[in-house]
């Protein structure tokens, strides 16, 4: 049908008379625009922003999350004919809630309608869908929903359905859908009384803006945005200083309080529990230095006295319990192997450190290590509840939730859990002969970390613990240079082979040298002695005069009769360890080097700087041949070169070798390790005197 208002156009007049009967009139050429139409009514589906049930958020507690908020408002554009679905994922207290109502506040003049839903259950989001339909028929009495029945009088069914059809009307497609906390959302083989599938309660046209947070990480119908922690420091420290209301925002940025900043790096970047620390400081005449205290040492009495926040509708640790209980509804086994990893560090967890510590593991434990991919697939079920973090070839948990497993839900102490933990890290450690071990021994490091923090807070029966695994993380403490710590767990393992074996046994002697050469390195002398000649006669009763463990042995004492200037005693223990190395194993072999170097110690300590000399160089060529490079025995011979070549005058030479050696420290030991500390001290003192 033609436009009669399009120019050119012709059209008939109709005329109405005084009786009310129309005739015919004149007929027209249309050749002018009509004149602009009066301004339309509003629209039956402009309901603008509606958060009335949503958490009471202080807009100006909001901190960060600029780039998630570009996100969303990229991918949830009104302007676009598709149906847009962007889902939050996190862990409990990430500031999923937060986020997806900053962004309603921020961007609702773009939407024609903001409803938020609480899709924590199907209940809840049922009861929110009537509530939704009541507010369409308040402020839409022209809606479909306006003309039926009163919406109190309608079944919840039926209110569902009439608000989705006019969510699903032609014309109405501008709107914004939030369902905040899908956290049981139905899944493939999840078997499961309450779970439930959210896309039954989409509108039933494929069109419109919806936002979804949830702690499931296993959605996978819609965009994801994972909300991660702040990596900013000065976030943290914003969340903290506005909740706490002690400083001025600014100020305490640009100057921050210690005690504020330590609390800032504990807390790790979690939204929650900063707010809640800064809450509690609010309140309470107390410091940030004080709640960091009460968090270390009274964590329990701290989170039961600790009040929830308005805007959250749990606290903190009942949000990963609830994810906790649906991760062992699904798979027990699972849960278990949560528990475990808190005696364990939370930053650098893999398949190999569990598998390896299977064994005469418990049965669950056994099943879930058997293979990687039943491994996987207990740490997908985790990750899927975003109580672990996964990425490229390991795993790890936030440091909060770290303390939550050890402290809350594993409650009293259990030293089953603990001893397997040992067990996990013993027999991963990685022996000087294994190539590029530090390697390997870096990443245990701060998992025999978290196993000596767990055994100082409890009182540990190691007798229930095995023993050549204790022996084992004294030789990791050894090697990372914690000697204290060392000496601790070598104390422990002899008692323990004491009881088992007796005194002489052969097996434990290997431990009464480990222990000797920590004492040693305590320059505890006297005790060292003890320990090595105890060694030695055990070795020499058990016939094995000649075997391996006692020339190493050997070696260690000659080094200690060096440090002792015992020169001629040095010497006889250090040529008959060397005689008799080259014998068993050759010339060339890495453990004759080791003592190839300590004769060329006690040689530079002679002032024998040509024998010294001679000596370093075989060693270090011996090592290079082996393909030990860079490992600690050659590292070490290259730095007592360099010391050698410094006491020649040859500057150059002893810079290079300086050079070289903490080069290599720096790969295996972090900055503050003695090894690197030494060489680093050499060098300055070198270029001090050569300037």
């Amino acid at each position: 049908m033609a436009d009669p208002s399009r120019p050119g156009n012709q059209y008939q007049q109709i005329r109405i008379d005084q009786g009310g009967r129309a005739q015919l009139g004149n007929t027209y050429t249309y050749t002018n625009i009509l004149p602009d139409p009066a301004p339309p009514l509003p629209p039956p589906y402009q309901l603008g922003l509606n958060l009335e049930n949503a958490p009471q958020i202080d807009e100006q507690l909001f901190i960060g999350r600029e780039d998630e908020l570009a996100h969303l408002h990229e991918w949830l554009s009104p302007s676009t004919e598709r149906q847009n679905v962007v889902v939050i994922s996190g862990l409990g207290g990430m500031g999923k809630t937060q986020l997806s109502l900053q962004f309603a506040r921020q961007h609702h003049q773009r939407y024609s309608a903001v409803f938020w839903l609480n899709a924590s259950s199907e209940v809840t989001l049922k009861a929110a869908y009537v509530s939704l339909a009541q507010h369409i028929r308040r402020h839409n009495k022209q809606s479909e929903i306006a003309q039926g029945e009163v919406i109190e009088q309608l079944k919840e069914e039926q209110a569902i359905q009439l608000a989705r059809q006019w969510l699903s009307q032609a014309e109405n497609k501008r709107w914004l859908l939030m369902f905040d906390n899908y956290d049981d959302p139905q899944l493939p083989g999840l078997h499961s009384t309450t779970a439930y599938d959210i896309r039954t309660f989409f509108p039933y046209s494929t069109q419109g803006s919806i936002l979804i947070t949830t702690r499931s990480s296993r959605i996978t119908f819609a965009k994801l945005i994972r909300l991660k922690k702040f990596d900013d420091l000065n976030q943290s420290l914003a969340v903290l200083t506005r909740r706490s209301n002690r400083q001025a925002h600014e100020g305490l940025l640009l100057n921050p309080d210690i005690d504020a900043k330590k609390l800032a790096e504990r807390f790790d970047g979690l939204p929650l529990a900063l707010a809640t620390a800064g809450n509690y400081v609010s309140h309470m005449a107390d410091s940030f230095g004080g709640y960091l205290h009460m968090y270390e040492q009274s964590w329990e009495e701290l989170a039961e006295n600790s009040d929830g926040l308005m805007e959250y509708d749990r606290t903190l640790y009942s949000t990963w319990n609830l994810s906790l209980k649906q991760v062992a509804a699904q798979d027990p086994k699972a849960a278990e192997l949560f528990r475990l990893m808190g005696y364990l560090g939370n930053a650098d967890l893999w398949y190999e450190l569990f598998q390896k510590g299977a064994g005469s593991a418990p049965e669950w434990f056994c099943d879930i290590t058997e293979s990687k991919l039943r491994f996987n697939k207990a740490m997908g079920t985790l990750h899927g509840y975003s109580l672990i973090e996964a990425m490229p070839g390991h795993y790890s948990l936030h440091a909060c939730v770290h303390d939550w497993v050890l402290k809350y839900l594993i409650g009293k102490f259990d030293i089953a859990l603990f001893g397997l933990a040992i067990h996990c890290v013993a027999q991963n450690i990685a022996s000087e002969f294994t190539p590029e071990y530090w390697l390997t021994n870096n990443r245990l490091n701060h998992h025999a970390l978290r196993i000596e923090h767990c055994h100082q807070r409890e009182v540990v029966d190691w007798n229930v613990v095995d023993m050549n695994d204790v022996s084992d993380m004294g030789y990791l403490h050894y090697n990372m240079g914690r000697l204290q710590e060392a000496e601790a767990m070598y104390v422990r393992a002899l008692k323990g082979h004491e009881k088992v074996w007796g005194m002489e046994h052969k097996s434990m002697l290997r431990t009464v040298n480990n222990l000797a050469n920590v004492y040693a390195d305590q320059n505890k002398m006297a005790e060292a002695e003890e320990m090595y000649m105890r060694a030695l006669k055990g070795y020499e009763k058990a016939g094995a005069a000649e075997h391996i463990p006692t020339l190493n042995t050997f070696n260690n004492l000659g080094h200690l009769y060096k440090k002792q200037d015992k020169i001629a005693e040095a010497e006889e223990m250090l040529l008959r360890s060397l005689k008799g190395k080259e014998k068993v194993w050759g010339v060339e072999h890495t453990s004759t080097l080791d003592t190839v170097n300590n004769l060329a110690i006690l040689y530079k300590n002679q002032g024998k700087t040509a024998e010294a000399e001679e000596m370093y160089i075989r060693a270090l060529k011996g090592y290079e041949k082996a393909g030990a490079a860079e490992h600690i025995p050659t590292l070490n011979t290259v730095k007592n070169l360099g010391i050698l070549y410094e006491n020649q005058g040859k500057i150059a030479k002893a810079e290079a070798m300086y050079l070289r050696a903490l080069k290599g420290y720096e790969k295996i030991y972090d900055a503050n390790h003695p090894r690197v500390l030494e060489v680093t001290s050499y060098l300055e003192e070198l270029r001090s005197i050569r300037n």
